[in-house]
């Protein structure tokens, strides 16, 4: 750190500003100069890094939809040409081709077809999985089924062994869905001999809601073209009816209902700030609606014959305006920048340095963000004091955070200990899950391998429950305990517990799949919901605490795991039991209408009264996150 007085020194605050600024006031107006050209600096750079950004964040979305679909059908593939799954064992294949579909939400349908245009496939209607094992020549209306299914296979054929690699086909027209799809094909080869081809299908409205997520506001709106002219994706083809059919699948640009994106090669206009702003791909200025508009975009190629456009547009007109004030602002005072840069510059890296690394720390520590390196010591006394108390904190709270769930890490860091002394009475939904047959599983496994198994399974179970608002209680060996409501009171607790239960399962089965695909033991777990009271505060004795929930409510969610084994067959991959009253209350929130019937009424150790259950392992699929 550079140093500007006597080595050793130390100054306050207040001394070091009286200084600084007594140096500044001296040259206030060249240093308001100086101010007006940093501003413009600061103003591109931030524009610049967070639009493209926000392109870069776009393009991996896609890459993230897309991705996984070559994954799983590039691993199907080896199989078949490895001989581990047989082309004439349709039933074991069509298994496979569900379990892709299981996993890999954005696959509309997955198939292989063989040389005599048999076909096994898998399609998802109606949020439903359903393998079919037929010849594409049985349909009434075929001839363009047959057509396509045909110039798929001689084209494959042509390329036999040539070409190994995945490929990204060109659209293809669906006339029951009425949409053009997306879609990656390969040729099966066993040995030298060509033995058909396969293909999965991805319907371009995962795209479109890929942008609406990312469209901040009601200006800004992101959009992918394809061959410049036609609109691949965008936030309002989900909203409007466009008359599309095989001679023209996609939307013209004029048809799109975004008067600002049909305006994007007409009266277009080069500015260099535009071209400032956009750093890495194309940049343009357009005026549509009466204002001027800035276009970034850039290519995106391998996911079809024709590259893909991504781009993004915002007002542009009073970024523009203020950038210009600033210019002029900066050239007034351009005479005495020099001396103004000079003073701030070495009095801004001996204050403002050590403030954004303080600030940066502060910020880590209030998001339960324990991994960044410690503070160094300061020059400053005050700010020196300050450091190294943060560095403590974080030390303490990263061994608190460890221990203790970080929601309730973060109510006491914002709400004080106070805030779970007392013991209090809330409606929550508490979930057990335990491994079957665990004991038989790590009896073939080492002692690490048994822990890394356990830590991953942990983690994706974790995941989906945290990411539904849930709390993990405590792991007691192979099973866990978690709770919706207890920490933060939830209306919804018990549509939440059900969403998570939903997206572990389908987690769970396409895990399965993959270590089936890779001959590793497969994990099937037992679940058990329940709602009710609990007590909910600290539990235990004075010198070990736990903040965790107590309660027949908890018992009975735990018996309903258990009584999961009279009902798990060995071609399950999870058996999910809730009590009725769980089912009551998540099914308005999660829109299970109507709700599934009651599996049973069963008398449940340590309780009197009959406890209503459901089996929801057939319902989990109608379940969105």
């Amino acid at each position: 750190m550079p140093r500007i007085l006597l080595p050793g020194w130390r100054l306050s605050i207040a001394q070091a500003l009286v200084l600084g600024f007594g140096l500044l006031m001296l040259l206030a107006g060249l240093a308001y100069g100086t101010a007006m050209l940093s501003g413009r600096i600061n103003t591109v750079e931030l524009l610049r890094d967070r639009n493209q950004r926000l392109i870069d964040q776009v393009t991996d979305r896609i890459r993230s939809k897309l991705e996984p679909v070559r994954q799983h059908l590039e691993g199907l593939r080896d199989r078949i040409e490895a001989g581990r799954v047989s082309l004439d064992d349709t039933q074991r294949l069509g298994d496979y081709l569900s379990a892709i579909l299981d996993g890999v939400p954005q696959i509309d349908a997955v198939g292989v077809v063989r040389q005599d245009l048999s076909a096994t496939r898998a399609v998802r209607t109606a949020g439903s999985v359903y393998v079919l094992y037929d010849s594409l020549t049985n349909y009434p209306n075929a001839q363009g089924r047959l057509r396509a299914a045909a110039d798929l296979i001689r084209e494959l054929q042509s390329r036999g062994q040539s070409l190994r690699v995945l490929q990204w086909g060109d659209l293809i027209w669906e006339p029951a869905l009425r949409q053009p799809l997306i879609n990656l094909r390969a040729p099966l080869t066993i040995g030298d001999r060509f033995v058909g081809g396969m293909a999965a299908l991805v319907s371009l409205g995962s795209l479109s809601r890929v942008l609406e997520a990312d469209s901040i506001d009601g200006h800004s709106m992101n959009f992918i073209l394809y061959d410049d002219n036609y609109v691949l994706a965008h936030p309002t083809l989900s909203s409007h009816e466009y008359y599309l059919s095989a001679e023209k699948p996609l939307p013209f640009l004029e048809e799109i209902h975004d008067p600002v994106l049909t305006k994007i090669w007409s009266g277009r206009r080069d500015s260099q700030l535009a071209r400032a702003v956009g750093r890495d791909g194309g940049s343009h200025v357009v005026e549509a609606e009466g204002r001027r508009w800035i276009f970034l975009y850039q290519r995106l190629e391998g996911y079809g014959e024709r590259p893909w456009l991504v781009g993004r547009y915002f007002p542009f007109d009073d970024i523009e305006t203020e950038v210009e004030r600033l210019q002029f602002a900066a050239a007034i005072g351009a005479i005495g920048l020099l001396l103004a840069l000079l003073i701030a510059w070495r009095l801004g890296r001996v204050i403002g340095q050590p403030i954004r690394q303080l600030a940066a720390a502060a910020g880590r520590l209030q998001r339960l963000e324990f991994d960044g390196p410690p503070l160094d010591r300061l020059r400053l006394r005050e700010l020196d004091d300050a450091a190294q108390a943060v560095n403590a904190a974080t030390a303490a709270l990263s061994w608190f955070g460890n221990y203790v769930p970080r929601k309730l890490v973060s109510r006491l860091l914002r709400e004080g200990e106070d805030a779970v002394n007392m013991s209090k009475q809330r409606d929550v939904t508490v979930l057990f899950t335990d491994i079957v047959g665990f004991t038989s599983i790590s009896e073939t496994l080492t002692a690490p391998e048994v822990a890394d198994m356990l830590n991953q399974h942990f983690a994706l179970l974790a995941g989906h429950i945290e990411a539904e608002g849930g709390v993990i209680d405590k792991f007691i060996g192979d099973s866990v305990m978690a709770v919706w409501g207890a920490i933060k009171r939830d209306e919804d607790h018990a549509g939440h517990a059900l969403r998570a239960v939903a997206a572990m399962c389908r987690a769970l089965a396409a895990d399965n799949a993959r270590r089936r695909m890779l001959d590793l033991p497969v994990l099937r777990i037992r679940i058990g919901l329940h709602s009710g009271p609990v007590v909910v505060g600290n539990i235990g004795a004075p010198s070990r605490m736990n903040y965790t929930v107590v309660g027949d409510t908890v018992n009975i969610a735990q018996r309903l795991e258990q009584l999961g084994r009279d009902y798990m067959t060995d071609t399950d991959d999870y058996e999910v039991l809730a009590s009725g009253i769980t089912v009551a209350l998540a099914a308005p929130q999660i829109g299970l209408d109507p709700t599934p019937a009651p599996t049973g009424h069963f008398h449940v150790k340590g309780r009197v009264e009959p406890v209503e259950v459901v089996q929801l392992n057939a319902t989990l699929r109608l379940i969105r996150s």
